[in-house]
C-alpha cells in the first residue's frame, strides 16, 4: 500500500523461481553502486539536489525467503516549484532478482495548481511489473487542505500478460509542526472486480533536524506470487519512520513496517537510508 504523497513502485508480477542474474543485471548493479558512491563525494550545505542510498530487508512468514531491496535515488527541486527525480532499484523477492528504473516530475500548472507524473520500467520484470505510470493533479489551499485526483496503469507479464488501472484521491493538511495525509485508491485488474484501499499518514516535525512519521493502511490489493498468480486479498499495513539530520547536508532515515497480505503471508521489514543534499 503506497503512503499518501510518497508513491512507490509496485512489485506484482512473477514467473518461475530461481532465475540467476544476467550480465545486463550485473551492469545495472555496478551502475547503482556508482551512483551511490557519488552521493558520498562531499559534505556541503543542503540545497535543491538530493541523493539517497537505501536498503530494505523484509522477513516473510510461511517459511518464505526474505525480501531485499536496494535503491539509489536522485531528485532536484527548483524554488519555483519544479521537481524531477530518478531511482535505480534492485529487488529480490520469492528468490527472483529484478531491476527497475523510475522517473518522476512535478510542475506548477497555475497558482495553487500542480501536476505530478511517474513512470517505472523493469526490463527483467520477473516480479516487478513491466511498466507502471501514475499521474495526478493537485489543488492547494481549499479550506486549509490540499487535494489531488490521480490515475494510472500497470502492466504485468507472467504466464499471461495482464494489466490494471487505478484511480486515486488524496488529501493533505499542514499545521504547525505536523502534516496529516490520507489516500484512497480503487484498482481494477483487467477482467476482474475493483479493489479499494485506504492509507492514513501523520508526520511530526520535531525540529529542523528530526522528523517522525506513522502510516496505517487497510483494504484490498491485487498481488502476484509464484505458483499462485494474480489474486485479490485483504491487506493491513503499518509503518513507523524517523529522519535525523547528522549535519545540514546529511540525513539518516529508518523505517519499520509490517504488512499482512490476506492469508498469503505477513512480512515485517526494516529500511535504512542515507541522504545527501547539496
Amino acid at each position: 500500500m503506497n503512503p499518501p504523497g510518497r508513491p512507490k513502485g509496485e512489485y506484482r508480477s512473477a514467473q518461475h523461481e530461481g532465475t540467476p542474474a544476467t550480465p545486463r543485471e550485473r551492469r545495472f548493479t555496478a551502475a547503482s553502486w556508482a551512483l551511490g558512491l557519488a552521493a558520498c563525494a562531499a559534505d556541503v550545505q543542503a540545497g535543491p539536489l538530493s541523493l539517497e542510498a537505501a536498503r530494505t530487508v523484509e522477513q516473510l512468514s510461511a517459511a518464505r525467503a526474505n525480501w531485499r531491496s536496494t535503491e539509489f535515488l536522485a531528485s532536484w527541486r527548483d524554488p519555483a516549484g519544479w521537481a524531477a527525480s530518478g531511482t535505480l532499484r534492485r529487488t529480490e523477492r520469492f528468490a527472483l532478482i529484478d531491476s527497475q528504473v523510475e522517473a518522476g516530475a512535478a510542475i506548477g500548472l497555475a497558482p495553487q495548481w500542480r501536476g505530478e507524473a511517474e513512470l517505472s520500467i523493469s526490463e527483467s520484470h520477473r516480479v516487478l511489473p513491466v511498466w507502471r505510470w501514475r499521474g495526478r493533479v493537485w489543488r492547494d489551499g481549499i479550506a486549509g487542505w490540499n487535494f489531488a485526483l490521480g490515475a494510472g496503469r500497470t502492466l504485468y507479464r507472467g504466464a499471461i500478460t495482464q494489466g490494471s488501472a487505478v484511480a486515486e484521491l488524496q488529501a493533505e493538511r499542514y499545521v504547525p509542526d505536523w502534516r496529516f495525509a490520507w489516500a484512497s485508491s480503487a484498482t481494477r485488474l483487467d477482467g476482474a472486480s475493483i479493489s479499494t484501499a485506504h492509507v492514513a499518514r501523520a508526520d511530526w516535525y520535531v525540529h529542523e533536524r528530526l522528523t517522525f512519521g506513522a502510516t496505517l493502511g487497510r483494504g484490498r490489493e491485487v498481488e502476484n506470487t509464484p505458483n499462485t498468480g494474480l489474486v485479490s486479498s485483504s491487506v493491513r499495513s503499518a509503518a513507523l519512520k524517523a529522519q535525523w539530520a547528522l549535519t545540514p547536508a546529511w540525513w539518516l532515515g529508518a523505517e519499520l513496517s509490517s504488512h499482512r497480505q490476506g492469508d498469503l503471508y505477513e512480512r515485517n521489514g526494516l529500511r535504512l537510508g542515507l541522504r545527501f543534499q547539496h
